[in-house]
C-alpha cells in the first residue's frame, strides 16, 4: 500500500490545475483496470440521479432501457446530443490539486419502424482513463548513493460503445427491447524512471497501448400499469450479458543513457486476450402523473470479482461487486401555460450512491452525489435544451486514499419532430 500512497501523492503534486482538455475523465483511480466507468443516460436522466430503467417518456430517448424506445409518438423522429464538462478538486493529506475536462457525452437518434415498434442508434462512452503522476525521490539516502530519482506514470484513453436497438409494445402495456452493443477504443499507458544526477544509471522507459474491441447486448423489459386517468406506475428491468474485450497490444520497453539506448522488449500489434466485462442487472420503477411530475428509483449490480487486470507492483488492488442506487424526480408547474414561460420548464432533482468495482487495500471506492437540472422547451413543447449539474465525491482521505470532489455540468439538445405527416390541404 506504500506505493499507492506515494503514487497518489505524486498525482496531487504533479497534476496541477490545467486548462480544459478533451478527456472523458482524469482521476488517479483510472490507473487500475478499465478506469472510470461512465454513468449512462442522457442529460435528463443524469439530472435525476441517473434513473431510467423504469422511465417512459414520449418526448425523450431513454438510453438505459431498450424497451423504452417504444414510448413515443408513432410518427416522431428524435435526436439527442449531449456534452459534459467536469471540474475536480483532489485532496490527500495536505496536498491539493485541481483539473477540468470537457467532451461529448452521447449522440443518439430514434424513429419508428411500424406502429408499436421503433429503433435507436447511438454512441456514448463506456470507460475512461486519464492520469499523470510525477515525482522525485531526493532523500538523503538516495542522494548519497544514486542521486535524485524521477518517476513518471501517465495514461489516457477511452472505451466507447455503439448501440443499435429496437423495441416493441405488446398488449398496450408490456414493452420489450434489445440493444446490440459494439465496444471499441484504446488505452495507452506510460511509465519511466530516470536519474538526473547520475550518468552511470540508465533511464528505464515502458509504454504500451491496448486497442480493444468486443460485442455484447442489452435486453430490457417494461410494464406500464395505469392507476387512474392521470397516474401510472412503470416497472422495468435490464440484463446485459458479459463481454470480452479483445484486440491488439503494442508497446516498447527500453533502457536509455546519454550515449545509447538498449531495447528490452518490443510488442508490435500482437493478439491480446484482453479483459472481461461481467454481466449487469438493473431494476427500477417510476410513478408518474401525466404532464405534471414523476418520481423513480433504480438499482444496478455488476460482479467484477472474477475479472482480473494487470497487477500494479506493491499495490493491493482487486475487483469487487459494483452496486448503484439512484433516486430522481421531475416536476412541470404547467406544461401548457401560454402566459408564463417559467411554468412550462421541467425541473429535476436526484441523488446517487455508487460502489465502484475498485478495491484498494480491502477498501471499496465509493461515489456519491446529488444532481439538479432544468429543461427549456423550444420550437415546440417537446423539443428542449437541458442543463444539469452534478455535485459529487469519489473516494475518501481516510486509509491513505484520495478524495475527489467535483462539479459536473451537462448540456444537451433533445430534438423532437413529426415525420410522415399527411397535410389536410396543399
Amino acid at each position: 500500500m506504500l506505493f499507492l500512497t506515494v503514487s497518489l501523492a505524486l498525482f496531487l503534486s504533479g497534476a496541477s490545475a490545467s486548462a480544459q482538455t478533451a478527456l472523458d475523465n482524469f482521476s488517479p483511480y483510472t490507473l487500475f483496470g478499465l478506469g472510470h466507468l461512465e454513468r449512462g443516460g442522457d442529460q435528463n436522466s443524469l439530472a435525476m440521479g441517473g434513473i431510467g430503467v423504469g422511465n417512459r417518456d414520449m418526448t425523450t430517448i431513454n438510453l438505459l432501457n431498450p424497451a423504452a424506445v417504444t414510448a413515443r409518438e408513432e410518427r416522431a423522429f428524435m435526436l439527442d446530443f449531449g456534452l459534459h464538462q467536469k471540474n475536480v478538486l483532489y485532496n490527500e493529506g495536505d496536498k491539493r490539486s485541481a483539473n477540468n475536462m470537457f467532451n461529448i457525452h452521447h449522440v443518439v437518434v430514434s424513429f419508428p419502424i411500424y406502429k408499436h415498434s421503433a429503433f435507436k442508434l447511438g454512441v456514448m462512452p463506456y470507460s475512461a482513463v486519464g492520469y499523470n503522476f510525477k515525482a522525485f525521490d531526493d532523500s538523503d539516502e538516495m542522494l548519497s548513493t544514486i542521486g535524485t530519482i524521477n518517476y513518471v506514470k501517465s495514461g489516457q484513453g477511452s472505451i466507447y460503445q455503439m448501440f443499435f436497438g429496437a423495441g416493441v409494445t405488446l398488449f398496450d402495456r408490456l414493452s420489450l427491447g434489445v440493444d446490440g452493443i459494439y465496444y471499441w477504443g484504446n488505452i495507452g499507458r506510460y511509465s519511466s524512471t530516470s536519474f538526473s544526477d547520475n550518468t552511470y544509471y540508465r533511464s528505464l522507459v515502458r509504454s504500451w497501448e491496448f486497442m480493444a474491441r468486443g460485442f455484447s447486448a442489452k435486453f430490457g423489459v417494461q410494464y406500464d400499469q395505469p392507476l387512474s386517468e392521470t397516474m401510472s406506475l412503470t416497472v422495468g428491468a435490464t440484463f446485459t450479458p458479459g463481454a470480452n474485450l479483445r484486440g491488439e497490444k503494442s508497446g516498447i520497453s527500453y533502457a536509455k543513457s546519454s550515449t545509447y539506448t538498449d531495447t528490452v522488449e518490443v510488442v508490435d500489434n500482437s493478439k491480446f486476450a484482453g479483459y472481461s466485462i461481467p454481466s449487469e442487472f438493473s431494476v427500477g420503477f417510476t410513478l408518474r402523473k401525466t404532464d405534471s411530475w414523476m418520481i423513480g428509483f433504480d438499482y444496478t449490480r455488476q460482479d467484477w470479482t472474477k475479472t482480473t487486470f494487470d497487477s500494479t507492483p506493491n499495490v493491493d488492488f482487486k475487483t469487487g461487486v459494483a452496486e448503484s442506487f439512484n433516486f430522481g424526480m421531475e416536476f412541470i408547474p404547467n406544461k401548457y401555460d401560454v402566459r408564463y414561460y417559467g411554468a412550462t420548464l421541467t425541473y429535476r432533482f436526484g441523488a446517487y450512491y455508487n460502489k465502484t468495482y475498485m478495491m484498494l487495500d480491502n477498501h471499496q471506492i465509493k461515489n456519491v452525489g446529488i444532481t439538479l437540472g432544468v429543461s427549456l422547451p423550444v420550437y415546440n413543447r417537446s423539443t428542449s435544451v437541458s442543463f444539469g449539474v452534478d455535485l459529487g465525491q469519489m473516494g475518501t482521505t481516510a486509509n491513505n486514499l484520495i478524495r475527489e470532489r467535483y462539479i459536473k455540468f451537462n448540456l444537451g439538445l433533445n430534438l423532437f419532430d413529426l415525420w410522415f405527416f399527411k397535410t389536410l390541404y396543399n
